[in-house]
């Protein structure tokens, strides 16, 4: 008889496939005539078999392809997939990274998740596993006396490429698996922006120092409200961004 591969359950040496009987059939990985077809099955792949009765159901053996010469490619996500888990259900995990993503806001948790994802889309990756949820203060001068201080939503996770094999896939596996060089290649451009941006505040600051001595030596009289003015402008104008730390490499 003939059949469609609707599911495939993997447990290495066994599994059912559906066919388009509405059987469930049973079948080990042997009984395929071609051992190499057996990498090719899928959904959507097209079998013959024989089906064999048992006493816990229908069984499928001489199974093979019935298009010989098939290419099976992999089909991904058309979005980026999260998971509080170590993998996604119906998907295979083809590139487990050495990353973490991380994502902030103060705006709300959903923003900071979306900034995690952004930050995936950048190393190559469609899916976050492991994903946890988390919150850190914020401080800031308050309008009035004192700090004010806020909460930050933070979401991590671990960067991963997942997949399944289709007859219509359009992605090999080595296209799949690239999320670590991206993403360190992206760190180290990152890490020397950061730098570049840290110089460029102890310059700015050094600026700040020498307008100071300025007006000490040579300016007395309005020596403390210009100093005071200064440090003031120099504190909204002096902050270094941090652009790397939101991608953490596992070591």
């Amino acid at each position: 008889m003939r059949g469609i591969v609707k599911t495939y359950l993997s447990e290495k040496q066994y599994g059912f496939i559906k066919g388009d009987d509405g059987k469930d059939y049973f079948f080990h990985n042997s009984a395929f005539t071609n051992k190499n077809e057996f990498n090719k099955l899928c959904e959507g792949v097209y079998l013959q078999f024989e089906q064999k009765a048992t006493p816990k159901g229908y069984s499928a053996v001489q199974i093979k392809l019935v298009e010989q010469n098939i290419i099976i490619g992999y089909e991904v996500p058309n979005e980026v997939y999260t998971s509080k888990n170590t993998d996604i259900k119906g998907w295979e995990v083809i590139e487990l990274s050495n990353w973490i993503v991380h994502g902030s806001s103060r705006n709300s948790p959903d923003s900071a998740k979306e900034d995690m994802i952004d930050g995936a889309e950048l190393v190559g990756a469609n899916t976050i596993l492991n994903m946890q949820y988390y919150k850190t203060t914020g401080s800031e001068p308050g309008t009035g006396k004192g700090t004010h201080y806020y909460t930050i939503h933070n979401f991590r996770g671990r960067a991963a490429n997942i997949a399944k094999k289709s007859p219509n896939g359009q992605y090999k596996i080595d296209d799949l698996r690239k999320i670590n060089s991206n993403a360190k290649a992206l760190k180290m451009r990152l890490v020397d922006k950061t730098t570049s941006a840290k110089n460029k505040r102890m310059l700015f600051w050094l600026v700040i120092f020498i307008l100071i001595s300025i007006l000490w030596i040579f300016k007395k009289d309005i020596a403390i409200i210009g100093t005071i003015g200064l440090i003031i402008l120099a504190f909204f104008l002096s902050h270094a961004t941090d652009y790397d730390s939101w991608l953490e490499e596992i070591k």
